[in-house]
């Protein structure tokens, strides 16, 4: 499928410039029919049905990430979100009294609080501040790290300006030090390729569907390196955390899956899973590669665009740390201003982290930048 025929799945593209991706994204027909079935199943006379089929989506989304973040299924499981997937690492990790879990200070609170929640065990959290314009420099992250650090927390593309992280570099610094490296991927996977075996250094990722996946909220993933599996806290458990979860009689404790799939505690999504397998087709059936190459064109033309218009990109200028992400400022106009007049002519942005921030996907095009950039005051 090519990105202008994916276009035509979009009805809010027929009726809107929707460039917030990083924040919540439209869905596609074939989506919304996902879960429409699902919908009737569960008016059907045995809804039981669309729970044995949400397990089997479950089943299904692991293979499809597997194969997008190039690792075995076995070595991912179905969280809620990016907060529920952090939430499960944070509180897994078995943590010393005195150590520390450092991150950026404007990192996005889901990879901030759980970290914080965790000084009731008395592990400290250092908050690196950024630099100018909310770069967040890997040179500080590690300069803040020791030999009492536990975890350096990240994420892959910052919330704020778009930076992509150098993920690698970051992995080799957190394998020589036994410093487990955490990955907030929310901003970049469906976007952007993410290839988890040419990263041994990565110990954990996560990352909700709703942005740059194209999928309903309330699904996302989590990874887990395979080696920390059985180190891990038990957390996040229910019936569905044991080897065999429909013996629901069981008198004993049952023997924990041998997967990360152990952490899909109970009752599934059942909406948002038929939801989510529905984009991950889509996204499939455009490419990874070609998904990320197009994203990077749109993200450059829409960094030419504005530059044009006099606006000031402080979104990285680098290649290597560029995403589908570029925040702005008008040299003159209030940030909320330009949101709103961008409103008026049906543009949808967001304002975050003192910045306009335009995210376009794969199906945007061309022209849907050039409208929305003319459409600045």
């Amino acid at each position: 499928m090519t990105s202008a025929e994916l276009r035509l799945l979009f009805p809010s593209a027929q009726k809107s410039i929707h460039l917030n991706h990083a924040g919540t994204s439209p869905i596609a027909t074939p989506v919304a029919e996902a879960v429409q079935a699902v919908l009737a199943e569960l008016q059907s006379e045995n809804p039981l049905t669309a729970y044995m089929n949400a397990m089997k989506h479950a089943d299904m989304l692991r293979d499809v990430w597997g194969r997008m973040l190039r690792t075995s299924p076995d070595n991912l499981a179905v969280v809620k979100n990016t907060s529920h997937g952090l939430t499960i690492i944070a509180q897994g990790i078995p943590f010393r009294t005195g150590e520390n879990v450092v991150v950026a200070a404007n990192e996005y609170p889901s990879n901030v609080y759980p970290w914080l929640a965790q000084e009731t065990r008395g592990v400290q959290t250092r908050l690196v501040a950024p630099r100018a314009e909310g770069d967040v420099a890997e040179d500080d992250l590690e300069s803040a790290c020791d030999e009492n650090t536990r975890v350096l927390a990240v994420s892959w593309v910052q919330w704020g300006t778009g930076q992509r992280m150098d993920l690698a570099r970051l992995g080799v610094f957190c394998g020589a030090r036994n410093i487990l490296l955490v990955v907030d991927a929310v901003q970049g996977f469906g976007a952007l390729r993410l290839d988890l075996s040419r990263l041994p250094g990565l110990a954990f990722a996560t990352g909700g569907g709703h942005k740059w996946l194209l999928s309903p909220g309330g699904v996302g993933f989590l990874y887990v390196r395979p080696d920390l599996l059985e180190t891990m806290l038990p957390n996040n458990v229910g019936w569905n955390w044991v080897a065999k979860p429909m013996a629901w009689e069981a008198s004993e404790w049952g023997t924990p899956k041998a997967t990360t799939a152990r952490f899909e505690e109970g009752t599934p999504n059942v909406l948002g899973l038929a939801g989510m397998v529905a984009s991950m087709n889509l996204l499939e059936s455009v490419g990874t590669d070609a998904v990320e190459s197009r994203v990077l064109e749109l993200a450059s033309h829409t960094r030419r665009r504005l530059i044009e218009r006099d606006m000031h990109v402080v979104s990285p200028h680098g290649t290597e740390a560029r995403s589908g992400i570029v925040a702005f400022r008008h040299p003159t106009v209030a940030n909320d201003a330009v949101e709103a007049k961008l409103a008026e002519s049906k543009v949808i942005c967001a304002v975050r982290c003192g910045n306009v921030r335009f995210a376009p996907h794969v199906y945007s095009t061309e022209s849907d930048i050039d409208t929305a950039v003319a459409a600045i005051p």
